[in-house]
This record gives structure tokens, sequence and C-alpha cells, in this order.
């Protein structure tokens, strides 16, 4: 792809969360996480047994959005993993290692004031465990990208609507009702990242930052399939839900949709 422009580079830089959308076998899981820019990658880091690190190794075909006020920077691309706590395989290729190294730094960085938070909760014992889970680091390496404006929509608040139509996450930004059943997204997209007009897989996302520290942290995944529907400027989706994963701090817990 060509490089970012840099309304979206500036994006990224003033962002905070990372909605990080891949395909599992219910549908596209799309939820937020820390992360750094270095050029036109992306890094983030997670659990290495979580679902999102295992969508990774299987398929690395990976959505993801920041936002900042009404301006959103989406992109789509390929993901792949480095484990940092494995110096002899990140050694395998000495401009990975160099490029994985320096988005530790940068990632540290950039998320001193969370990573601090999230010492504090451990200490505090606010968390499930004593002992962190081991985390893994991922490059997302964009393909396709735009700058989308979602100022105007309609609805209640604000959400991040995951799609999968064709086995591919796609992450953008939207606004839903209250009930969480119907969602806005801008119509005005680019054909690399936009939605077909055909019912497909899609999951809504909403959350709370309240502060650093996973422990402040909450919010709703929804999943199930969604009709679109073209509405002048704006494409309206109704989310026919299946399931819902609700995560409180690091609790997480997920049960059939109401």
């Amino acid at each position: 792809m060509d490089s970012l422009d840099p309304e979206a580079r500036g994006i990224f830089a003033e962002g905070r969360q990372l909605y990080v959308g891949v395909v599992t076998k219910n549908g596209p899981h799309v939820t937020p996480e820390l992360y750094a820019s270095l050029g036109d990658d992306l890094w983030f880091a997670t659990a290495a047994t979580t679902l999102k690190a295992k969508a990774v190794r299987r398929d690395g075909r990976v959505g993801a959005m920041v936002r900042v006020g009404s301006r959103a920077a989406v992109v789509t691309g390929e993901a792949e993993e480095y484990d940092v706590a494995d110096p002899l395989a990140l050694l395998g290729n000495a401009r990975d290692a160099m490029k994985a190294l320096q988005a530790v730094g940068a990632f540290t960085l950039r998320n001193a004031a969370d990573l601090g938070g999230f010492a504090r909760d451990l200490v505090a014992g606010r968390l499930p465990s004593r002992k962190p889970p081991r985390r893994v680091l991922v490059r997302l390496r964009p393909d396709h990208s735009a700058v989308v404006d979602a100022g105007g929509l309609p609805g209640d608040r604000d959400a991040v609507l995951g799609w999968s139509a064709d086995g591919a996450p796609l992450v953008l930004p939207a606004r839903c009702d209250d009930a969480m059943q119907t969602a806005w997204v801008p119509g005005a997209l680019p054909p690399q990242l936009a939605i077909g007009g055909e019912p497909a897989a899609a999951c809504l996302a909403v959350d709370a930052y309240v502060a650093p520290g996973p422990a402040a942290k909450t919010g709703l995944l929804r999943r199930g399939t969604a009709t679109p529907t073209r509405e002048q400027d704006v494409v309206r989706l109704e989310l026919q839900s299946q399931r819902d994963t609700t995560w409180d701090g690091a609790e997480t817990r997920t049960v059939p949709a109401p």
C-alpha cells in the first residue's frame, strides 16, 4: 500500500486505544488494545492465550481503527506475532528483531500511565491473578487505510462495528441505540473498506476508558449477524444478536444475548 497520509498518522499519534478486529468461528471479534505506531505499522500487546492471539496465529488478516473525536483512521492488513520473551526466535530474523525491540520501547513509553496502572492493580489484588499472563507483541502491517468522518451519525452512543462478509475483518466507527440492536456507520468509504448490501457476521462493541490500568475499564461486545440498509450518506445495520461478552476490569463473561 501507499504510505499512510498525514491525517491518519496524526490520529494514530493522538488516539488512546486501538480497536482490533479478528475473525473467529463465531464471527468478527473486536476489543480495544493499547498500542504504538512505528512508521506505517501498528503494534499492540495481548495475552498469548486470548482468543485474539489464537485468531492471529490461525489467520493473520486483521482490521483496526483508532478514533479521535469524530475522525477515525481505519486500516486492514496482515498481523504477525512476536514473542519478545523468546529472544532466540526473534534473532532468527535480525531486521524483525530490531523492529520488535523498537516497538517494545515505543509501546512502553506511549503507554507508561497504563502500565503503571496495571502494576498498581496487580499489587492491590484487583486482578484475578498475581501472576500476569504471558504477553506477545503483534505487528499489524496495513494494506488498506482511510480516514473516516463519523460526525453526524444517528444513535445514542458511540460504538465500534466489526464486520466480516468474506472472512476478513473490518472495523468501523459507529453509533448505536441504547439497546445495541441498531447501528449506523458512515456510507462514504473506499471500496476496500465498504460494507456490502447482504447480511453478514457482525459485532458491536462499546467500552469505557475511565482511568489507566485494567481495573478501571468496562465494555460489552455483542455478536451475531447484521442486515445493512443504505440511508442517504449512512449505512444502517440491524443486529440479530447471539452472544454477549462483557468485561469489568480483568473479569470477562460470555453469555447468550438477551
